[in-house]
């Protein structure tokens, strides 16, 4: 069995389709003047066309999915990089105005984000959100887990659900199910195995 390959969908705030591991290298679309680019390792970027822009007021999003066996790479328009994993989508604004930084994911990304102390960044995805300034975690929310799953690798992260929080720290993983969240310590190189392009697989010994 092969890793996933680069295989994705974007759907543009108009509605409109590009298939990434189709589309050419360079510019794929332009939205509230950022610059949507292909780099040569398939990569996708949300870059500034002009530095002093003011964005409009209507926010307009984005959605990249990917099918099972596909994995794909993008840059935020905040810097933010963002491994999504095989069967998921998550949805983003092109800029991120107002006071935070906001997106919904299904499914399993691997996030570095980047630091921005005035305006926090939330994951929402399956009834609980992450919040972070800035560092590096992997969110397992597909819909057929029964918890999900947030590990955290660098920095600090916050888990809520409701009324209910937890803080957890590098190593530590946060589950949340059925209103409660858990958290323990795991290997956080075998959780994100899958965004390095391997299978993490345990050998159990069975003894008469």
């Amino acid at each position: 069995m092969a890793p996933g390959g680069n295989k994705a969908i974007l759907t543009l705030g108009d509605g409109s389709t590009i298939v990434l591991n189709g589309a050419k290298i360079g510019k794929l679309a332009r939205q509230d003047n950022i610059l949507i680019k292909k780099a040569a390792d398939g990569q996708i970027s949300y870059r500034d066309v002009v530095v002093d822009f003011h964005p409009s007021k209507n926010i307009i999003y984005n959605t990249a999915t990917t099918p099972q066996g596909g994995q794909y790479q993008f840059i935020l328009a905040d810097g933010t990089k963002v491994w999504l994993n095989a069967s998921s989508s998550i949805k983003y604004p092109v800029v991120f105005n107002g006071n935070e930084r906001r997106v919904e994911l299904t499914g399993e990304a691997y996030f570095e984000v980047a630091h921005n102390a005035k305006k926090p960044f939330k994951v929402i995805s399956n009834g609980q959100t992450v919040e972070v300034l800035g560092t590096h975690f992997n969110i397992n929310a597909y819909n057929d887990e029964q918890a999900v799953k947030t590990t955290l690798l660098e920095g600090s992260v916050k888990v809520s659900a409701g009324k209910v929080s937890n803080i957890i720290k590098p190593g530590q993983q946060a589950r949340f199910d059925h209103g409660l969240i858990d958290v323990m310590n795991v290997d956080a190189d075998e959780v994100v195995a899958w965004k390095n392009g391997f299978f993490f697989l345990k050998t159990i010994i069975f003894r008469k």
